[in-house]
């Protein structure tokens, strides 16, 4: 059945199929990892559709095959006892205590005392467990996957911010977790992140549990002449234009960043003009930017001044490739490389700035690409 919205460009969660661009390799790749048994680890930038993808992957599993899916977003997590928590609420919403498989699982954790109620306003069920000392977090956390696992049907789970682990108290978390991932026998496993730093280590590094574990894929932009009939399409769906140089400049804008892309094209629909062209983007554009500004006048006071010239430097350059290089410090009137060093290392740190290496270069750019449009101007 074909799903019906307001504005086709949502921004804060996958809606269907048909408002989801491309990544069809990205998607063969996942279907074909799922169907063979191969884990994969997906390393992504924070807003680029990662989450998207997943939904977008689930939709097509689970049409095409007898196959199961959940999906966990930890990043909210501070501990195994809240991971173990949402993964059980997560299997309550698939598989609701009134059906069997929900009625068994209830049944396989009674050990942990489990206390169901349901959320008042949506009725969803909500499940508390009695976890409190180390080897019972230890053993929840197992004794759930094996349940799964020993129901013997195909069964997909997507952990997403997957490096959030690295910040649990119980530093046993990662060796655990791969320990389990190595009895499943009708399980495969995604793990998602979006700090790239700390995924990278997780999964390459040949002193950590998970190395050598998984399939690496790497979600990059969505191509622009992918992108831009993807645009045209939709506006078109409606019986609306918009014109190529609008579209152009959109792409060029947002710099393909999937959600900054989405949300110009979520408010440039919604302004209901049936015809647009460049200057109607260009003041929504203008209009986002001053909706944005008090948030970011409060950046400024949360970084030394050295850290925020640095901030508009990267954003009126763009993509920089050599930060300690004279040219650039004299550009921009900044201090020494070494004052740049400890200026770009926290901007990284607070993930202000993101850094990606490829096989020619390392490169630096402003992460919230309406910062950087705004900073343009400073």
């Amino acid at each position: 059945m074909k799903t019906e919205v307001l504005n086709p460009f949502p921004v804060t969660t996958y809606i269907s199929n048909i408002y989801f661009c491309n990544r069809e390799l990205e998607i063969e790749t996942l279907k074909k990892n799922a169907q063979n048994g191969l884990h994969t680890s997906l390393f992504a930038q924070r807003r680029i559709g990662k989450t998207g993808l997943i939904k977008h992957f689930f939709y097509h599993i689970q049409k095409e095959n007898e196959i199961k899916c959940l999906y966990i977003d930890i990043f909210s997590t501070q501990n195994q006892t809240e991971f173990t928590k949402m993964l059980s609420n997560e299997i309550f919403r698939i598989f609701p205590p009134g059906k069997s498989i929900g009625k068994k699982f209830l049944e396989a954790i009674q050990s942990f005392r489990p206390v169901l109620s349901y959320d008042s306003l949506s009725g969803t069920p909500e499940l508390s467990l009695d976890i409190a000392d180390s080897k019972t977090k230890e053993k929840s956390i197992e004794e759930i996957f094996r349940f799964l696992d020993k129901q013997q049907f195909p069964l997909v789970i997507a952990i997403d911010e997957f490096q959030q682990i690295t910040e649990y108290p119980e530093k046993n978390t990662e060796a655990l977790l791969r320990s389990i991932m190595q009895q499943m026998q009708h399980i495969t496993f995604v793990f998602c992140g979006s700090h790239l730093r700390l995924m990278s280590e997780l999964f390459h590094n040949a002193k950590r549990p998970f190395y050598a574990s998984c399939q690496s894929m790497y979600l990059g932009k969505i191509a622009e002449e992918d992108y831009s009939p993807f645009i045209k399409k939709h506006f078109g769906n409606s019986k609306r234009t918009i014109s190529d140089e609008s579209i152009v400049f959109i792409l060029n804008w947002t710099c393909r960043h999937t959600y900054y892309t989405q949300y110009l094209c979520n408010q440039v629909f919604a302004t209901g003009k049936s015809k647009i062209e460049l200057s109607d983007t260009q003041l929504v554009c203008k209009a986002i930017l001053n909706q944005e500004q008090m948030i970011f006048f409060q950046y400024k006071k949360l970084l030394t001044a050295d850290q925020w010239l640095l901030l508009i430097a990267m954003a009126k350059e763009q993509r920089v490739t050599q930060p300690y290089s004279h040219g650039f410090i004299s550009k921009y009137k900044l201090k020494s490389s070494a004052n740049v060093k400890r200026s770009l290392e926290s901007l990284l740190e607070k993930e202000m700035l993101y850094s990606e290496t490829t096989s020619d270069e390392t490169y630096y750019e402003v992460y919230d690409k309406f910062l950087m449009r705004w900073l343009e101007r400073v």
